[in-house]
């Protein structure tokens, strides 16, 4: 019974601290595109600016933004989440998001210009189609997008469809707003991750004096670990 209770304990501590380690370096964001230089008001490509390359650690094809705040009379300024600027697809076209291995977790979708439009969203894991859905969404306000396309390196945002929404004639198109996009940049944790288990192994089998000098000169958070790993050693005795 207690050496069941003492791989218990050791699994225990094992997996907690690989499982904080994972979270560490594979942290949520949220993309306002707000923290991005003033791209001016007004849906023409003098008004915007393209998404810079590295923005939320992702690559941006035909992605824009835009001061949506101070784009009256349509989706760009409905669509507008957290003030002051809102994406869009720059050129009416099917842009993308691409980079390392991440997660699209969720964003806030609305048509610029008509109601009732589609959005088709695919992702793909190395070039292969893993996640193929259609949104519809209109111009009055956003509609929040729950994703949850994990673990993809490349997204595709198509948008057709539609009716003008009646008042918003400044423009037209299946262009789109995009705000508030929850993305998580997925780490390799795996080599770390057994580096990291190799390690926590190792200190358990350390003597307990050892395990005291540690704690004496290491941070109280440190401390707070080697006393409880002294304790479970003294335990598994």
């Amino acid at each position: 019974m207690k050496k069941t209770s003492c791989v218990l304990i050791r699994v225990l501590l094992v997996g907690g601290l690989v499982l904080s380690a994972e979270k560490a370096i594979s942290q949520t964001e949220i993309l306002t595109f707000d923290d991005l230089p003033y791209p001016g008001t007004g849906y023409s490509y003098s008004g915007g600016l393209p998404v810079p390359e590295g923005y939320g650690g992702l690559q941006w094809d035909d992605f824009w933004y835009l001061d949506g705040v101070n784009t009256p009379s349509s989706g760009f300024q409905t669509g507008v989440v957290s003030p002051t600027n809102v994406g869009f697809n720059g050129y009416d076209g099917a842009p993308s998001v691409s980079g390392a291995v991440f997660n699209l977790n969720s964003a806030y979708l609305t048509g610029a210009w008509n109601d009732g439009l589609q959005v088709e969203v695919q992702g793909f894991v190395a070039g292969v189609l893993i996640y193929d859905n259609t949104y519809t969404v209109n111009a009055t306000g956003p509609s929040f997008i729950n994703f949850n396309y994990l673990g993809v390196d490349d997204v595709h945002f198509i948008s057709s469809g539609g009716t003008q929404h009646v008042g918003f004639y400044g423009g037209i198109g299946e262009h789109f707003a995009i705000d508030n996009m929850s993305i998580t940049i997925v780490s390799e944790p795996s080599a770390f991750t057994l580096f990291g288990l190799a390690g926590v192994l190792w200190v358990f089998r350390l003597p307990n004096k050892l395990l005291q000098a540690t704690r004496d000169c290491g941070s109280s958070s440190a401390s707070r670990f080697t006393s409880f790993g002294s304790a479970c050693l003294s335990f598994c005795r």
